[in-house]
């Protein structure tokens, strides 16, 4: 910036007050950005292919949450490695609050230790909150002669060559269930349970696979399709949490049938910002967040999908993440799946 006509003392003075003027706009251009968001669209990032319960669930929120924002949220899936291209492109995503994770359950927190080379881990989200309660639950075809966990363990070990077990992935959610079932059978029982593990891609093969016979028992996540398919080829035997579900209230819990450890295995959904995200947009998003699960019209579309809605806050979303991370990272390492440290 040159000043002619200005003695050159006052030309120093002017063009540092200048220099120091640009400086601070820098800061302050900052602060804007953060007390006027949203000034563009929001994307949601699912980890998973369009049509599942995850998929609907953000939806659901996404259209609610562009009306308290006064901009578009937009759903955008990218489905693979079992969530972890969704989870690494939000971790690397501009820390804005304009890419957001929705996650069911903490699987985004113990990622590092089951896929190679995927570096992050749960310090490299910040929570929003918690939306909704996922149920999984353990199953058997109808023609299997086992209606409790007891039964269940009791037949694998009468059953030559054991029982085959269905989830649905390798290193899911439910194949996690299933391993640390296992770990709690040989502690309990002393003995090992029995079972050959037979992984589908989704929830749709394995109950297919499950109803036709395919496989005697599975461990499932919770969903109108499931409930439907009881009486039909399906017999539900045990939900993963501490009481009945409302719906099921003939299928007893994991307590109830002497593994308690079990019971705290539901699955909080939750919506994250990549870490570094200022703290007035999170807090902003957070009270959108809330704001958005008061609205009747919202709950009863959630209710509608077969999900528990709720509102956890951020801090204690983060809270049930990072203790359910531990849990489950000892169940990887107790199993032997664990890939790296």
């Amino acid at each position: 910036m040159k000043f002619p006509h200005v003695p050159h003392g006052m030309r120093t003075l002017m063009r540092s007050v200048f220099l120091a003027g640009v400086v601070a706009l820098g800061p302050a251009q900052s602060h804007a950005a953060e007390t006027d968001f949203p000034r563009q669209p929001v994307n949601i990032i699912v980890p998973f292919a369009p049509g599942g319960s995850l998929d609907a669930t953000a939806r659901v929120l996404a259209e609610k949450l562009r009306d308290l924002l006064g901009q578009p949220v937009l759903v955008v899936n990218r489905p693979g490695a079992g969530s972890a291209l969704g989870a690494r492109y939000v971790a690397q995503a501009k820390p804005d609050g304009y890419t957001l994770f929705i996650a069911s359950g903490s699987a985004f927190g113990f990622l590092n230790l089951i896929v190679p080379n995927f570096e992050y881990q749960l310090k490299d989200y910040a929570p929003l909150g918690g939306v909704a309660i996922y149920t999984s639950l353990f199953a058997t075809n109808s023609s299997v002669q086992a209606r409790t966990l007891p039964e269940l363990v009791k037949l694998s070990r009468d059953k030559p060559g054991g029982i085959s077990f269905c989830t649905t992935g390798v290193s899911g959610l439910n194949h996690l269930q299933l391993e640390m079932f296992k770990g709690l059978v040989k502690t309990k029982t002393g003995a090992p349970l029995n079972v050959i593990h037979v992984p589908y891609n989704g929830v749709a093969p394995a109950l297919t696979a499950l109803k036709a016979g395919e496989v005697q028992a599975c461990a499932l996540p919770y969903s109108a399709i499931v409930r439907n398919f009881e009486g039909n080829g399906i017999h539900n035997i045990a939900v993963q949490r501490h009481e009945r579900l409302k719906a099921m209230p003939q299928v007893s819990t994991t307590g109830e049938q002497g593994y308690g450890e079990m019971d705290d295995n539901e699955q909080l959904v939750t919506l994250s910002a990549p870490v570094g995200t200022p703290a007035p947009v999170i807090a902003k998003l957070e009270a959108a967040l809330q704001a958005t699960m008061k609205d009747p019209d919202v709950v009863k579309k959630l209710d509608d999908l077969d999900v528990q809605p709720t509102f956890v806050s951020a801090s204690e979303a983060r809270k049930w993440l990072e203790k359910d991370v531990a849990k489950f990272s000892k169940v990887i390492k107790a199993a032997g799946l664990a890939t790296q440290q």
